[in-house]
């Protein structure tokens, strides 16, 4: 009988950080965007914790797009400019966003990650990347009651239908890395930190 063959890293992704996306979608905040509960300053709050966090990590990934490991990483999957372009339909100021501790923490790991484990940064993507998948169905009920009319939810769904093709071809691409279990696990460590800071960035944002 032959053993059974090694779980994929994303396959390892997704079982070993399942306990923490739970925690996260679980938080007060989130349950109320996906209702579609959130007010207008909750959402516009939102955003600017999300860009302050996508800022952190997307100046790294970019300087390392290309390299052998990143090869899942695209320009697209970028989304700071999306966060400006919504939080301009909002009317709110970009350059105002003051992280709260959750954020400044979040944000803080990973800018030593950047430095000291580099390869850490691709796990955080991972979940940001992959919250893609909920957040397009989330925009269906929080654009209408926050009457957005088609502006200020780019970010919320930047592939619109082409969203289940995109996440394959990320997923496939990360698999053919082929990284070794060492790496691994630097990337379920680092996607796991990222669901903690998640969602206490939403925990905050709900006692607020």
């Amino acid at each position: 009988m032959s053993a059974s063959a090694a779980p994929t890293v994303m396959e390892r992704l997704r079982a070993e950080t399942a306990d923490l996306h739970s925690s996260a979608e679980g938080k007060d905040f989130q349950r109320r965007m996906v209702k579609g509960e959130l007010t207008r300053d909750d959402y516009a709050r939102w955003l600017g914790q999300m860009l302050l966090v996508h800022r952190a990590l997307e100046a790294p990934l970019r300087a390392l797009m290309g390299s052998p490991a990143f090869a899942a990483l695209r320009e697209e999957q970028l989304q700071e400019p999306y966060l400006l372009e919504d939080l301009d339909a909002l009317g709110q100021d970009p350059a105002a966003m003051t992280p709260l501790p959750a954020t400044a923490a979040l944000v803080a790991s990973i800018e030593r990650a950047a430095t000291e484990t580099p390869l850490a940064l691709l796990g955080y993507h991972y979940v940001l990347e992959g919250s893609n998948n909920g957040n397009r169905y989330i925009v269906r009920q929080l654009a209408p009651a926050l009457g957005l009319n088609g502006h200020g939810h780019r970010y919320l769904d930047p592939y619109g239908a082409e969203q289940p093709a995109k996440w394959a071809q990320f997923k496939r691409d990360m698999d053919a890395v082929g990284f070794a279990p060492a790496d691994a696990d630097v990337l379920v460590a680092a996607a796991r930190e990222m669901f903690s800071g998640i969602g206490a960035i939403s925990e905050a944002l709900g006692a607020s």
